[in-house]
């Protein structure tokens, strides 16, 4: 009789086969890195309630590809084992003072207790997952009146929470920023003469929400002091504003005026040619996504240009990026082999199918990393593993 794989087993297994941290993996699902870790050790006391656990066991279970209904049903199993039998002894009358407990009035006290225990174990998991997530806003700490257009905003927050920040008019969106350890965070924005409205949301790994405003006006300073830099000029050719992209990814490319020193394209570093040029592309699942391109001066000066544009794809377009070795691929388009396939590829190699069914071949699954309309599948297997994959448009 074969021996069936621990639940913990299976699922650090399968991550590792795919190359994700288990810090990555807590990122990707919103579920605490710590739920995740017990999970795969196997450590049922330190998993919240059989609900909640199982809910997390679902959703990681679709993240990495494997069987919910079938890993939910081994947790459960397992979760039966893990617990002591109970003995039941027939119970003794108690003879103290004169007063005698007889199982007639234990039992019901007995009952009242669990009743009160469960409904106060019911009530502290409610608290634990319905209360929003803290958050502090130090700098504003109220309503103000800057002086210059750069203002750092300044907060505390939980540490695994995620915080965006969204200032008006415009409106201009910094998004993802990411708490320290101990949960403080910072954040330039570009204020605008008059009166700015600033938001400052967090979202916990639960999907809790907590959201502070602030109001901070702009006052220009008065003559004779020294003026403030001119925000640089930021020229985007591409994209233009609302179009739309089927079957491929979104090219980003323009040019800025001398003096600009870093560029940012949705908080990515892209390189500046020496003739002030700059290109870049995304990669986007279907969908509209907004793009914000940012340049900055030494003297700290800033100009942001926004782009909104919408992907959709008619076909299944699969890019294929050959990481961390050689790997051997062939790839079928509507049932006819792909130029350039049935061969050895290099490490770093970049390749891309279209059609409506794709079916792709891997004589090295752990170096063939996968995006299938938009979205990255990540690594194909593990190294050296042969494995064929098909992709259908539905």
């Amino acid at each position: 009789m074969s021996q069936v794989e621990p639940l913990g087993d299976i699922l650090r297994r399968r991550r590792e086969s795919k190359g994700i941290s288990l810090e990555q993996a807590a990122e990707d699902t919103r579920i605490r890195e710590k739920f995740l870790a017990a999970l795969e050790g196997g450590d049922q006391q330190a998993l919240p309630g059989a609900v909640y656990t199982k809910g997390f066991l679902r959703n990681y279970a679709d993240y990495l590809d494997l069987d919910s209904a079938d890993l939910v049903a081994l947790y459960t199993a397992e979760r039966s084992v893990a617990e002591p039998a109970r003995r039941f002894e027939p119970m003794k009358p108690v003879m103290k003072s004169g007063l005698f407990i007889s199982p007639t009035i234990l039992v019901p006290v007995l009952v009242l207790a669990a009743v009160v225990l469960f409904v106060g174990y019911l009530s502290y998991q409610f608290a634990s997952f319905a209360t929003p997530p803290r958050i502090e806003v130090l700098e504003p700490a109220g309503d103000t009146i800057a002086q210059t257009a750069g203002y750092t905003v300044r907060g505390r927050t939980v540490a695994e929470g995620r915080v965006t920040i969204r200032v008006f008019p415009g409106p201009e969106t910094f998004p993802d920023i990411r708490p320290a350890a101990d949960g403080t965070f910072t954040a330039t924005i570009q204020l605008r003469p008059g009166a700015n409205h600033i938001e400052v949301e967090v979202l916990d790994p639960s999907g809790k929400v907590s959201l502070v405003s602030r109001s901070v006006r702009l006052e220009v300073a008065a003559s004779g002091t020294p003026s403030v830099e001119a925000p640089p000029q930021v020229v985007v050719e591409q994209p233009a504003q609302s179009t739309t992209y089927t079957n491929s990814a979104v090219p980003v490319s323009g040019r800025v005026e001398k003096g600009v020193t870093s560029l940012l394209v949705n908080g990515t570093p892209t390189t500046i040619g020496a003739d002030g040029r700059f290109s870049y592309t995304i990669t986007y699942p279907a969908g509209t996504h907004a793009i914000r391109i940012t340049a900055r001066t030494a003297a700290g000066a800033e100009s942001t240009e926004m782009r909104t544009v919408t992907v959709a794809f008619t076909s299944a377009v699969v890019s294929v990026r050959v990481q961390g070795g050689e790997a051997w691929l062939l790839a079928t388009v509507d049932g006819v082999q792909a130029p350039g396939t049935n061969r050895i590829f290099a490490n770093g190699a970049n390749v891309t199918f279209t059609g409506k069914t794709v079916a792709l071949k891997t004589g090295n699954a752990g170096a063939t990393q996968v995006t299938y309309n938009g979205e990255l599948l990540g690594t194909l297997g593990t190294t050296g593993q042969v494995v064929e994959r098909t992709f259908t448009f539905q």
